[in-house]
């Protein structure tokens, strides 16, 4: 059977290692994970919290050489390098491999482990034990850790602030169906021949993954371009396109890696560091109370003009409520309002009109029922 092995070899690394390895059982089953915890938490205040994911048939401990603890060590994060399971197709050994949606000649790899299970376990257990900032968790990964961020991107976006993927993108054996908005940093070479950048074997291809995300988050349609320098003799130069502006102030960043590979790419050997640019990617995205920051124009629920700054129309067709709440970008109840007490300006008495006068700028929530939507205040 033809099979391509999703798995990365490293080069740049340093081999004095100040993490702890872990053991969780989840479903049965003894997992092992990485803990790194930088030297500069002292627990007095909550921090980010991230997910590496490894490739297929590689382990825990090579990944960790990426380089992402000496970034921790400054920013403050801590972050989690867990281990994937082993498994075979057909008696052919596949190594540690993530159930991230991948389908190989009619199977799904590692089907039938719960991974978005055992993941969202270590996020939950370590917010328990550490002062974790729940609106910054990320989740990155390098091919079948890639495809495993964007299914947990796809399948758990209430938790999980962003993603990002290198050279993996959605697995050809899930349809993704987020619920809220969730922003997404994607990096893939065009010369990639593991993973294609076009007519990929085992997801969508790496242009479709950024189409995909910029739309689900009703980013800007048109994307800022930048290009790197091109400082190394690599034989490759990176482009960068950026799509802001979201629902819910997400964000879509795609690096392009001309003529790049199946690798990982870092300073100086090439123009651009993988670990560097996620960090700044991942420092920037903060996600707001997801019980409320879900934009949504329905039949059931319209609010105009938006952005507004005096009063705004709301329609609730058909919808049984009775309150209108008003919520800050932090998930704050700022405001609770009686439509029946409201001026109605149509004689189904679904159409109110409502006062934000005293509203600053910024982003609000209204929520209606079960309905709720961004408000631009200017």
């Amino acid at each position: 059977m033809k099979f391509y092995i999703l798995l990365i070899w490293f080069v740049q690394a340093s081999f004095v290692f100040s993490q702890t390895s872990k053991t969780m059982v989840y479903d049965g089953l003894e997992r092992e994970y990485l803990e790194y915890i930088p030297d500069v938490y002292d627990g007095t205040k909550e921090v980010p919290l991230m997910l590496c994911l490894h490739g297929l048939g590689d382990d825990m401990n090579h990944f960790f050489t990426i380089g992402m603890d000496h970034i921790a060590d400054t920013a403050n994060f801590i972050f989690l390098t867990p281990q994937a399971l082993d498994d075979t197709i057909d008696g052919q050994s596949t190594g540690t491999a993530w159930n991230s949606g991948i389908e190989v000649n009619g199977v799904i790899i590692n089907e039938d482990i719960d991974d978005v299970g055992f993941l969202m376990s270590l996020i939950d257990s370590t917010a328990k034990k550490y002062k974790i900032d729940k609106s910054r968790i990320y989740v990155m990964g390098f091919s079948m850790g890639a495809f495993m961020s964007n299914r947990l991107a796809c399948e758990k976006s209430d938790k999980i602030t962003a993603i990002a993927s290198v050279s993996g993108t959605i697995g050809n054996a899930i349809s993704c169906q987020p619920q809220f908005p969730i922003s997404v940093c994607h990096f893939h070479g065009t010369n990639d021949q593991t993973v294609k950048y076009v007519d990929n074997d085992y997801g969508n291809d790496a242009e479709a993954l950024v189409e995909y995300w910029s739309s689900f988050n009703h980013c800007e349609t048109t994307a800022t371009i930048s290009h790197l320098p091109d400082l190394a003799d690599d034989g490759r130069t990176v482009d960068y396109y950026y799509y802001g502006n979201g629902d819910s102030q997400t964000s879509v960043g795609f690096y392009k890696v001309n003529e790049g590979e199946h690798d990982w790419m870092y300073l100086p050997d090439y123009d651009i560091s993988y670990s560097i640019e996620i960090w700044n990617f991942f420092r920037t995205q903060k996600k707001y109370n997801s019980n409320i920051c879900f934009k949504e124009q329905s039949s059931n629920v319209i609010l105009y003009p938006n952005p507004a700054n005096r009063f705004v129309f709301v329609e609730k067709n058909n919808l049984q409520a009775k309150q209108c709440k008003i919520y800050d970008s932090q998930g704050q109840l700022i405001k609770n309002i009686s439509l029946s007490s409201q001026k109605s300006i149509s004689s189904s008495q679904n159409k109110m009109l409502i006062d934000i006068s005293d509203l600053g700028i910024g982003i609000y929530f209204i929520r209606i029922g079960e309905r709720s939507i961004q408000l631009i205040v200017e």
